[in-house]
């Protein structure tokens, strides 16, 4: 029996139906790094090889920094005094359930970056601005920059759950998995993939026989194929098939699932880091829209941000991956110094965001807003506050914290960084 044409939209359906989210430009424009073709390696267990695991942490709906890392008691807050305001190593914050935990335990991998100017008070340019540095639309997220650019090739290389998470075609994104769907694809020859004791479809001889005939199948396809877009296409749909094996890696990393549903997520995206198959994700905590009750509403948001990224912590020291881990935390824009009427607070778009992790000099404070929380202009060079006779000043935004970030990771200087240029008005040093 002869072989069948590659069938694009037949693969399309195929993967949609397995509930991941498939993003075929790259497939189609590349192939692997190192320009070879064929199902890659299997993954080892430890991450590393593949560089860090980024994170983007992402406080969906405009979030209060004046009840985090930029405290302001008294006239602009109702929940503490300016006397309340606590501190550890360098850094102030507010004094908010969690917070304590938090900052005691992780001030010194910590920048915080105060008096951001978001330029909008739109949550979707927020959003886009804070997760891509670009305002305008088009950008990827810098977890999918990250992926894009280290590892675009793996199963599970961008795992999102939630937030702005947009590729421009760099990798495709891998959205909201769980357990029990791992489990199905990791063993689709069960009839209850989350069942390891399951009865099987087949056979293991027959499984094997299949797993060969496919590869051997594939590969001859492959090997006809002239034109490079065809090339990668089959070199990826090769790899798709292949992917159960490396799933089943991460199975063998991933602890037995916590209660709560975010640390879940967490354990998740850390196993699959872990097992080789996985460089970077979001993660997200909605609610802080707060325009009506807002310190009744907001404060038990940030606890829980907290409580993730502890976690989060917490995890990549269990796996062993710690010194691996960079994280990116922000938010759509800040909240207005006063309270409306009904007691809550609008939008305003001055914020405060934070990197942690492996290669930031932490334990440090940049930027800074004034009593009425507007962003307070620096000296570019020294990023002291500027003189009130300085001929240049800058305000530290999103697309200054992006471009940092692509250099603590190699990216800056690639064809991705050249590609999804930043904007920035000056080139400053954060990280």
């Amino acid at each position: 029996m002869g072989h069948k044409r590659f069938d694009r939209r037949g693969f399309m359906k195929m993967a949609g139906g397995m509930g991941m989210g498939v993003a075929m430009t790259p497939w189609l424009s590349q192939a692997f790094a190192d320009g070879s073709v064929g199902a890659p390696p299997r993954p080892q267990a430890g991450g590393s090889a593949n560089g860090p695991l980024v994170v983007q942490m992402e406080a969906r709906g405009g979030w209060d920094p004046t009840l985090v890392c930029d405290p302001k008691g008294n006239a602009l807050n109702q929940a503490f005094g300016e006397g309340d305001i606590l501190t550890a190593g360098n850094i102030n914050y507010a004094p908010i359930p969690g917070a304590m935990e938090f900052w005691d335990a992780h001030y010194q991998k910590t920048l915080v970056l105060n008096g951001v100017d978001m330029k909008t008070n739109s949550h979707a340019a927020g959003q886009r601005f804070m997760a891509s540095g670009r305002l305008g639309e088009g950008y990827p997220s810098i977890s999918a920059v990250a992926a894009g650019f280290a590892a675009p090739e793996l199963p599970m290389s961008y795992l999102s759950f939630g937030g702005y998470d947009r590729t421009a075609g760099l990798v495709a994104p891998t959205r909201n998995l769980d357990a029990n769907r791992l489990a199905e694809l990791a063993h689709p020859d069960r009839t209850n993939g989350a069942n390891e004791n399951s009865e099987t479809y087949h056979a293991d001889a027959v499984q094997t026989v299949i797993r060969h005939a496919r590869q051997n199948r594939a590969e001859a396809e492959l090997a006809k194929q002239r034109l490079p877009r065809y090339d990668a296409s089959m070199d990826s749909m090769l790899t798709a098939r292949m992917g159960a094996d490396q799933l089943q890696l991460l199975e063998e990393v991933l602890p037995t699932p916590n209660a709560n549903g975010d640390f879940r997520r967490i354990e998740l995206l850390v196993a699959a880091y872990k097992a080789g198959i996985c460089v970077a994700g979001n993660l997200q905590r909605g609610g802080f829209d707060t325009h009506d009750d807002h310190d009744n509403r907001h404060i038990p948001r940030l606890t829980e941000v907290y409580g993730m990224l502890n976690f989060l912590w917490e995890e990549v020291e269990r796996q062993g991956v710690a010194d691996s881990l960079v994280v990116v935390v922000g938010s759509d824009f800040g909240r207005t110094p006063n309270y409306n009427a009904d007691n809550g607070k609008d939008h305003w778009s001055i914020s405060s965001m934070m990197v942690m992790g492996a290669g930031v000099e932490g334990n440090r404070v940049l930027g800074a807003t004034d009593e009425g929380h507007n962003s307070i202009a620096l000296d570019p060079d020294t990023l002291e506050i500027a003189a009130d006779d300085a001929e240049v000043t800058t305000r530290i935004s999103p697309d200054h914290v992006h471009a940092n970030v692509r250099r603590l990771l190699g990216i800056d200087g690639s064809d991705i960084d050249e590609k999804f240029v930043l904007p920035v008005d000056h080139d400053l040093t954060l990280l």
